[in-house]
């Protein structure tokens, strides 16, 4: 190892240990004294992270810096909020200079270097909104402090929206249109956060050209009404997410809704239309169709009781169209025509990729993605949370994987038994390099248990909903509902 990289590790390890003893000390009294000794570490490993090529870590100190040396000045009152960002903050470079000192695995490196900059962020909004306001006698010269002083000036807007700005490809610039942004923003109300700060005008900071620029306002603005405020140029597209809203909006999706029961007889009248779409051809016999008519009778009045409805509308409408298709079809006996049963076919597969992009891991379907390190017990994990009276589909996307182990098998065999037993019919899904040895590992053990192997959940769903043991659950399901 360079000895220059040896050193740096013992002495950040070290230092990280005396800041540990101050920030005890710290939750149990103020004292200028540890402050200090946190922000002259803080400092130090910032520079020594940089000096070694850690900018990652460099970076959450940094932060963790900027957070102390307002506490230490007072134009952040301490509170027990400060402790607890720096001991996430410490904690994080702690474990990100073990795994690059032990070299770990790039998955978990990834994952550190993402909780870093989540905290530094986290930071800087605390600072933002914290920090005291200092009146500002002179209006900035230059562009550099331009975002320190629309950050010092007083949050009083009575709405809060978190808004991020995306760039066309073929901006020439990015710093003449933040300052139009900040601009903007200053007219409306005030600035709480901003993804950059004043490094990014003055030349100072490491910041690559922008994709995105994020930042929260306080404004008395509608949100109407900000859209032509922003429509600035190269400023390809623009969301706005309301912070202050208090009141239930239609796209908002009801955690304690059961919606599990009308769902049930929906989801039934769109399995005969599945199973048309299975059969090579839509003729069916009048007792076949009678049960339909019936299940979409029955599906029209269920909705009314669905508190879930974002995205249903245009569903229902479509859903209506291929049912009323059937219905002629059958009427008028077009049972021959295969370029009908084609388009019909189509419509479906359409109509249920639709459907799932709209409600995976809210109702009706759920969706797991397999991580390469243990996934079994995450997945685990996951399925004990997951609201099972509101699930009928799970979905377990291995593409991440080249392999499975025999432990894993069994768990999974384990886990699909252990499914069905709550009525949940789970599929999995393989797409990638290791789509063929997935494939051939659930084949080798068809005879222990069968999984059905897709590569999309449109495509798994499609299997699912065409399956005589599944339509049965639902029937059985749905028997006694009125």
């Amino acid at each position: 190892m360079d000895p220059m990289i040896q050193l740096y590790y013992e002495e950040s390890e070290e230092m990280l240990q005396k800041a540990e003893e101050c920030m005890i000390r710290l939750e149990e009294e103020y004292s200028s004294v540890d402050i200090n000794e946190l922000f002259r570490i803080a400092h130090t490993i910032k520079g020594s992270s940089h000096m070694v090529g850690y900018a990652d870590i460099g970076n959450l100190m940094h932060k963790i810096e900027d957070l102390l040396d307002c506490a230490r000045n007072g134009s952040i009152s301490f509170n027990q909020s400060i402790v607890t960002l720096c001991f996430e903050g410490l904690d994080t470079a702690q474990k990100m200079l073990l795994y690059k000192k032990e070299s770990g695995s790039d998955q978990m490196i990834d994952s550190l270097t993402r909780e870093a900059r989540r905290i530094a962020e986290l930071t800087e909004v605390f600072i933002g909104v914290n920090k005291k306001v200092t009146v500002v006698t002179e209006i900035p010269k230059t562009e550099t402090g331009i975002i320190s002083a629309c950050l010092a000036k007083p949050s009083q807007g009575k709405n809060s929206f978190y808004i991020s700005f995306f760039f066309e490809d073929d901006i020439a610039m990015v710093s003449p249109v933040l300052l139009m942004i900040l601009n903007c923003v200053q007219e409306l109300g005030s600035l709480v956060y901003s993804s950059v700060n004043d490094n990014y005008f003055n030349g100072h900071g490491s910041e690559p050209e922008l994709a995105f620029y994020n930042i929260i306002l306080s404004t008395d603005t509608e949100e109407a009404e900000l859209y032509a405020n922003f429509d600035v140029t190269y400023v390809e597209s623009i969301n706005i997410v309301n912070l202050s809203r208090s009141k239930l909006a239609i796209n908002d999706y009801r955690l304690m809704a059961y919606d599990s029961q009308p769902n049930a007889i929906l989801l039934k009248a769109l399995i005969y239309l599945c199973r048309i779409g299975s059969s090579g051809k839509i003729g069916m016999s009048s007792e076949e169709m009678g049960q339909m008519k019936l299940a979409h009778d029955q599906a029209i009045k269920a909705i009314a009781l669905i508190k879930n409805r974002a995205g249903l509308t245009e569903f229902l409408e479509e859903y209506k169209n291929l049912y009323l298709m059937a219905v002629e079809n059958y009427e008028t006996q077009k049972v021959e025509d295969q370029n009908l049963f084609s388009n019909f076919d189509k419509k479906i597969t359409k109509l249920i990729e639709k459907g799932f992009n709209a409600i995976k891991g809210r109702y009706v379907v759920s969706v797991y993605q397999a991580e390469k390190i243990d996934f079994t017990t995450k997945l685990r994990h996951f399925i004990g949370k997951m609201n099972k009276a509101a699930t009928f589909i799970f979905l377990v996307d291995l593409s991440q994987l080249t392999l499975l182990d025999e432990q894993e098998v069994k768990d999974l065999i384990e886990i699909k038994r252990q499914l069905a037993d709550k009525d949940i019919e789970l599929g999995i899904i393989a797409c990638g390099l290791g789509t063929r040895v997935i494939v051939n590992i659930f084949d080798s053990i068809m005879t222990v248990e069968k999984f059905e192997v897709s590569q999309s959940g449109t495509a798994a769903i499609l299997k699912i909903l065409r399956a005589d043991a599944f339509f049965k659950k639902i029937s059985t399901r749905t028997k006694y509902l009125n």
